[in-house]
């Protein structure tokens, strides 16, 4: 081609109308850069490029026709939609009727021209046809251009190492013909480039035409033929060509001149806007079509070309504005994720321990992210009664999508962002804070989730009250007039969050450790029950039974709670009647469940074979739950069948180890299962998660999906795609795991009551090495466990031991080969470590009282021994110095706590955990030592801490090898600056401090099972071992007690039990310990009550009071503290509350568990 003016302009028009520029005065530059309107470059061209008068006539005729279709509209993008909706493709691109004549003039015109020297002129005839609603004449047209209907391959292949993102072809098609070697347009160069982004050369303005001819043909289909699947496939054989736009144009173009970004009337989508206006147009149009016929939860065939229309669709909307075409856009947005949506359904459920999130699910956030741009935009804030619907609905899409994915609680982030994105966007809906209460608390947020089911009450309450006021005042013409009634939700979704909200509030009472919140929690959560209630369809089965539930659910949280004698038995009564009426009304497992553990609870309705047969039907009714498969063997040891209970809790263990497979794909099939699915035993543990059904009891859609009826003219409303709430939220990966830890624990006790301890080795380790693999909790502290850094052998010389010998157990020596305990390096020794060489024994001083710290008898600690008389050095004995006044202050105080009142023994209480209580006094049967509980007292002191059971050094504490009574104790460093106040630990903390608490408390159970076997070192490294991983845990020092006790060194014992009630007040096992040490006492001495010293009196009236406060509100099925309550009844002479004491402490024993329900699986699911 001739260079200089020509070459100009040609590359002027060829880039006006690739851009198309159709309405602007000055689309193009003279050689000057002077700008230049429509008919001045069409002069110049004509006049500089002789020879090519039909392409200025060309140009000229299609931006006459391009400006009558937009005519009547807001732009020339075509943005404006029908009055029929964007799903009607009738209308686009077609004339008004009044503007027919003017284009009649201009389709004359192309008639006269030599159709046969170019395809351009034949695609323009076409354009012009169908535009002038003459669709038969307008496939005539096409059928004359060269090999359009055989456009397969890639249409511009190109050099450039660009990655293509959707190089999609199209189904069953292998030809590799290239469109361009046949097309033979006006406007292409022959020396020009392969590639599309080639706007000089005329490629770009190429490959409109061709695009252009494929949409028009597929709309000539649908409106001449009326079929819908020809027209799709028409539109299907622009995917290649597109595929080469996407890869060749970049988002945005350097400026010639400078080499600097693009401005935005020379960026990329301005540039090729032309281009993408057909693309989007092609894409939009086949999509709808296909969502129409194909069945989305398929990929095979026409199925699978949606899919790739979809991919391609969002691939180029990379390169779009958010306001381009914003109203369709969106359509194919929602399209979109429910073709997601629908088909991740029709897969099997996802597994709820699943460490990494499907890849469809990622493609969803990315449309959503897209869409969420396009509303930002295109949308604003509503005015007093109206909606944004379009943000409520993109919400409801998300949930949804969510949803589909497994509702799993640790990837429900992004659609909290979504939600607090859509309160910029709405005012107060309650459908964003539904869906926000919901999710709150599933992500670990409680207190959030409170607030926003309040305002959810609130503001669907309020709104009621009005539209009720309003519907009494209004007349016929001023009805809805104010709307008031547009923020009430439905009768269903009312009743169904209320529900849920008071669930959620029932378990977080009865996991609350201050008494006085859990006992608010729980009151509100019969408020909003009561509530739900006003608005209860009682035609509705399911619905009702969901009610019922929550209310017997909600009496037992407030019996716990409530701590009250005079009521207790009624709340359990009631919620008996109500689990049976759930269970009329519409049977689900989670009723089961419940009625097991009410038929367990002691007490005159206690039936041990009525609750095994529920449970046995809450394993058949949902047998991926591992709560009921831990809970059917629990109650099989209560009953003694300690057989059927190993192989019940195997099988649960089973089902855990599903839950929790993180990368696998697929499961492998277990051997022996039959062709329906059963196996030969009747049980099949490894397909659980496989189940047709999710664990709440939705359905799985497995049938045939299309996106939209053949006539449908709206969208359906995306809350049609949500699920119901169910019984309860799917478990986290957090809850997931501590629920099979219980259910490990379980079998330990069931394996050293069965085979004793001696029995139990190789299976600590097999425990400890599975948590290791499951969980990777880091060791933080400044000072590690004896036992990770060099071997400490505190009673035994160091000469017996090299520093790098393992520990004497082999328990220990595996665990702390495994990947949660590496071994540690040693620290820096110091230089004054060669003049120490005794080791370190555990030495614990008086916790130091608070302004309001619980404590112990003044006398008990002003005396060199209990009876008064000095002791010899090497007596053992409850004797503590005379100058420990610390322990006096604590003394005094739960002195005043029980002479005050006896009803409760401080101010500050705490949820309970009867583990230890219930299984270590007089052995009634025995079990594990250490609670499994997650106490959430914290000492508020600094982590520097004189009576931990380590020094706390900042040298190795086994730089040390002298006994601290031959040692002073160096004096404490300097406590650091506080730290600055947080309202709220992180999520993360949150869990790692969960983890912790698990850990220690499997540390602790170890401690027990060595103590059994008189291995006393091995437990107190296991105690020293979970005094580190959590020192606010309580049971650390109720176990250093019983480690002591051991010893028979009563007084330490007796500190231990009071460091533990310092920490917390109320803990069960501390206090029925702490009365053993003085019934003990006094037992020794051998003496009368008139003949007993005045501190064993006190002592004894001090056991009393802080017994019978216990048996009164935590402890009420504790035989433990009966029994103890008992044989201190005795010792002050009341031999009638004595035997009343100890019939209920056999009654309580008689049909006991090995471990407690309440802390092994819960009161409530």
């Amino acid at each position: 081609m001739a260079q200089g003016k020509p070459a100009h302009y040609w590359r002027q028009l060829r880039a006006a109308l690739t851009a198309g520029q159709w309405d602007a005065r000055f689309p193009a530059k003279d050689v000057h850069g002077r700008a230049v309107s429509w008919s001045d470059l069409l002069r110049k061209f004509n006049k500089h490029c002789p020879g090519h008068q039909d392409v200025a006539e060309l140009a000229s005729q299609t931006q006459a026709l391009s400006l009558l279709l937009s005519a009547n509209a807001t732009g020339l993008d075509g943005s404006d939609v029908g009055p029929q909706g964007v799903l009607v493709l009738g209308d686009e691109c077609r004339l008004a009727e009044e503007r027919i004549d003017e284009a009649l003039a201009g389709y004359d015109t192309l008639k006269q021209m030599d159709a046969g020297a170019s395809d351009s002129v034949r695609a323009a005839l076409a354009y012009y046809a169908y535009a002038l609603r003459r669709p038969s004449e307008c496939l005539e047209h096409l059928s004359q251009l060269k090999d359009l209907s055989d456009a397969q391959g890639p249409v511009f292949p190109s050099g450039t190492t660009r990655s293509a993102p959707a190089t999609l072809q199209v189904p069953g098609t292998t030809s590799n013909t290239s469109l361009s070697s046949s097309w033979t347009g006006s406007f292409v160069s022959a020396q020009s480039s392969a590639s599309v982004a080639d706007i000089n050369e005329g490629r770009s303005w190429s490959a409109v035409e061709q695009i252009r001819s494929i949409c028009l043909k597929g709309g000539s289909a649908t409106l001449d033929t009326k079929d819908a699947r020809r027209a799709f496939a028409s539109y299907l054989t622009a995917a290649p060509l597109i595929a080469g736009v996407v890869s060749e144009i970049p988002t945005y173009v350097p400026n010639a001149a400078s080499g600097a970004s693009a401005s935005p009337d020379n960026s990329s989508f301005a540039r090729y806007r032309e281009l993408w206006r057909w693309v989007e147009r092609v894409l939009r149009r086949g999509i709808i079509l296909g969502a129409r016929i194909c069945d989305v939860t398929r990929t095979d065939g026409e199925n699978g070309a949606l899919w790739q229309l979809f991919q391609q669709y969002h691939a180029c909307s990379a390169h779009w504005p958010p306001l381009f075409r914003s109203e369709q856009r969106s359509t194919v947005a929602v399209l979109h994720l429910r073709a997601l949506i629908l088909k991740a359904r029709a897969a099997p459920a996802p597994k709820p321990g699943a460490d990494k999130p499907h890849r469809w699910i990622s493609t969803a956030r990315s449309v959503v992210q897209e869409y969420r741009a396009i509303l930002s935009v295109s949308t604003s804030f509503p005015k007093a009664g109206e909606r944004n619907v379009k943000v409520e609905d993109l919400v409801d899409l998300s949930v949804a999508a969510w949803e589909a994915d497994g509702a799993i609680g640790e990837y429900a982030g992004w659609v909290i962002d979504v939600l607090w994105w859509a309160t910029r966007l709405t005012f107060n809906s309650f459908k964003i804070f539904r869906h926000m209460s919901r999710l709150f608390y599933v992500a670990g947020d409680p207190e959030l989730a409170k607030r926003t089911l309040r305002l959810y009450v609130q503001i669907v309450s309020k709104a009621r009250e009005a539209s009720m006021a309003e519907a009494e005042t209004a007349t016929a013409e001023s009805a809805g007039a104010f709307g008031a009634g547009k923020d009430i939700d439905t009768d269903a979704h009312w009743v169904q969050t209320l529900v849920h909200g008071s669930r959620m509030l029932s378990r977080l009472a009865l996991a609350q450790t201050d008494l006085s919140k859990a006992v608010d929690e729980a009151k509100e959560a019969g408020e909003i029950l009561e509530k739900a209630k006003t608005r209860l369809d009682v035609s509705d089965k399911a619905l009702l039974a969901t009610v019922q539930l929550a209310e017997a659910v909600w009496h037992i949280a407030m019996a716990y709670t409530e701590q009250d004698v005079l009521t207790r038995t009624k709340r359990f009564e009631d919620s008996l009647a109500l689990l049976h009426a759930s269970l009329e009304t519409h049977p689900i497992p989670s009723t089961h469940h419940h009625l097991a553990l009410a038929y367990l609870r002691p007490g005159a309705s206690q039936d041990l074979q009525t609750a095994i047969v529920h449970a046995r039907a809450a394993v058949e009714g949902d047998p991926s739950e591992v709560r009921h498969w831990h809970l059917l063997g629990l109650l099989l040891t209560a009953s003694g069948d300690w057989k059927a209970a190993r192989e019940v809790l195997e099988m649960g263990a089973s089902v855990s180890e599903v839950d929790l497979e993180g990368d696998e794909e697929e499961e492998q099939e277990p051997n022996g299962v039959g062709a329906n699915g059963d196996a030969p035993d009747g049980v099949l543990v490894h397909d659980y998660a496989a189940s047709s059904e999710q664990p709440n009891g939705h359905d799985v859609q497995t049938a045939a999906a299309r996106l939209l009826d053949s006539e449908a003219t709206e969208l359906p409303p995306s809350s049609s795609l949500l699920q119901p709430l169910g019984d309860r939220p799917s478990p986290n990966r957090q809850e997931t795991f501590e629920q099979a830890l219980q259910l490990r624990m379980t079998q330990l006790t069931l394996s050293e009551f069965v085979e004793g301890p001696e029995g139990t080795g190789d299976k600590w380790v097999e425990v400890f090495q599975w948590f290791s693999e499951k969980r990777e909790v880091g060791i933080e502290d400044r000072r590690m466990s004896i036992d990770s850094r060099r071997a400490s052998q505190d009673i035994k010389p160091p000469s017996m031991y090299s520093s790098t010998e393992k520990r004497v157990n082999g328990v220990g020596a595996s665990v702390r080969t495994s990947a949660t305990f590496p071994p540690v390096q040693e620290q820096p020794e110091p230089a004054s470590r060669a003049s120490l060489d005794v080791p370190i024994p555990i030495t614990v001083t008086p916790a130091s009282p608070m302004a309001h710290s619980p404590a112990f008898s003044q006398d008990q600690l002003a005396r060199t021994s209990m009876n008064g008389k000095e002791e010899p050095s090497g007596e053992k004995r409850l004797s503590v110095d005379t100058n420990r006044g610390k322990g006096k202050k604590v003394r005094e105080v739960f002195i005043s706590g029980v002479h005050k009142g006896r009803a409760r023994v401080t101010t500050i209480s705490k949820k309970i955990g009867h583990n230890v209580g219930r299984h270590n006094g007089m052995h009634l049967k025995r079990s594990n030592s250490a609670p499994a509980v997650d106490f959430r007292a914290l000492l508020g002191q600094t982590p520097f801490q004189a009576s931990s059971i380590h020094l706390r050094q900042h040298l190795s504490i086994h730089a040390s090898q002298q006994d601290l009574s031959l040692l002073e104790a160096p004096p404490p460093p300097p406590p650091p600056p506080p730290p600055a106040t947080t309202p709220t630990l992180s999520r993360h903390n949150v869990r790692l401090a969960k983890d912790r608490r698990l850990l220690s408390n499997l540390w602790l159970m170890s401690s027990a099972t060595f103590r059994r076997l008189g291995k006393i070192e091995q437990a107190r490294g296991a105690i020293q071992e979970a005094e580190v991983r959590d020192e606010s845990n309580p049971a650390v020092w109720v176990q250093l007690g019983l480690y002591y006790l051991a010893l028979d060194e009563d007084r330490k014992a007796l500190e231990a039990f009071q460091k533990a009630l310092f920490i917390a007040p109320n803990d069960v096992s501390a206090t029925i310990h702490l009365c053993r040490v003085y019934l003990a006492a006094v037992q020794n001495h051998g003496k009368p009550r008139a003949g007993m010293e005045p501190a064993d009196k006190d002592n004894v009236d001090l056991a009393v009071g802080l017994l019978s406060a216990l048996t009164k509100g935590p402890a009420w099925d504790v035989p433990e503290a009966w029994y103890f309550l008992a044989k201190m009844y005795g010792l002050q002479g009341r031999q009638d509350r004595e035997r009343e004491c100890l019939c209920y402490a056999l009654t309580l024993s008689e049909n006991r568990p090995l471990r407690d329900p309440g802390v092994a699986v819960g009161w409530c699911l």
